[in-house]
C-alpha cells in the first residue's frame, strides 16, 4: 500500500474509534458538547413558569420534553421558526428528546400547541 492510502485508512479508523467512544470529531476538531435542556410539562406550564431558554448558535441542543401531568392530559412542544417539534403529543409519563443545532441567532417562540396561551415561552439563540 502507498503511504497516502495508509494515512487515509488511519484517518478513517481514528474517526470511527472517536465516534465509538462518544467523541464528536469534525475535521480533526472536537465538536462542542450539546446544550441539554429539560422541560417538564405540569400544571399547564413548562417548568412551572415557561422559562426563557438560552442557547448558542452553532452548538447542538438536546431538548427533552417530559409530560408529568396526571392521567389524561397530553402535551406537545413546538419551536416556531426553527422547525423543531415533538413528533406526536406526549401522554402523561412520556418524554422525547429533540436534537437540533441553531444556525442563526435570534428570539423564537415555543409553545404547547394543545394549550396555546398557557404554555408559551421564548428561546433566545445567542451568537
Amino acid at each position: 500500500m502507498s503511504r497516502k492510502t495508509i494515512l487515509a485508512l488511519a484517518g478513517v479508523t481514528l474517526a470511527a474509534v472517536a465516534v465509538a467512544i462518544g467523541q464528536n470529531v469534525v475535521l480533526g476538531k472536537t465538536a462542542p458538547a450539546p446544550q441539554r435542556i429539560l422541560l417538564r410539562a405540569e400544571a399547564g406550564q413548562f417548568n412551572g413558569e415557561n422559562p426563557t431558554l438560552e442557547v448558542r448558535r452553532g452548538v447542538p441542543v438536546e431538548l427533552t420534553v417530559r409530560n408529568e401531568e396526571p392521567a389524561g392530559i397530553p402535551h406537545d412542544f413546538a419551536l416556531v421558526g426553527l422547525d423543531v417539534r415533538t413528533p406526536k403529543a406526549l401522554q402523561p409519563g412520556e418524554s422525547t428528546t429533540l436534537r437540533f443545532t441553531p444556525s442563526r441567532s435570534g428570539e423564537f417562540a415555543y409553545t404547547c400547541t394543545l394549550h396555546p396561551g398557557l404554555m408559551d415561552g421564548r428561546l433566545i439563540v445567542r451568537p
